[in-house]
């Protein structure tokens, strides 16, 4: 999308602060899938980054990154980075079939293979997911 445009870009502004005014009706969506974050313990975690020039948000298992979250003028992005030894079982998933075929079309970054895509409400499920396969790949 030429459109999108990643928000968070002063670093002096808390995230938690200005969230809900940037995504505006998106916000009820981040605050879902906070929620559903929360019920399988992982935690949020924001810095501002001075080579992207912005804030991400670290989607922490304990101390392990999971996914980052960053926001955009469209709402919110996941993204993932698998292996290529685990980026296969993102196929096997129950999830939308457009992550799936993301999944295959992203090019790798070094030896990891990204998995990028937009939060919405009908995608929260597949969210967690990811998540919780993420979790189990990087402990098995």
């Amino acid at each position: 999308m030429a459109n999108e445009v990643l928000l968070l870009t002063d670093p002096m502004t808390n995230p938690n602060n200005v969230l809900e005014g940037i995504l505006g009706k998106k916000y009820k969506t981040f605050k879902s899938f906070v929620s559903r974050i929360n019920e399988i313990n992982l935690v949020l975690e924001w810095n501002y980054y001075n080579d992207q020039k912005a804030w991400l948000c670290k989607v922490l298992n304990k101390k392990k990154n999971i996914c980052w979250l960053s926001v955009w003028n469209t709402g919110f992005k996941l993204t993932f980075y698998f292996s290529e030894k685990t980026i296969d079982g993102v196929d096997e998933l129950e999830i939308d079939n457009e992550i799936k075929k993301t999944a295959k079309e992203m090019k790798p970054v070094g030896k990891l293979r990204p998995l990028i895509f937009l939060v919405n409400n009908k995608i929260i499920n597949d969210s967690i997911k990811l998540l919780e396969y993420k979790i189990k790949s990087t402990t098995s």
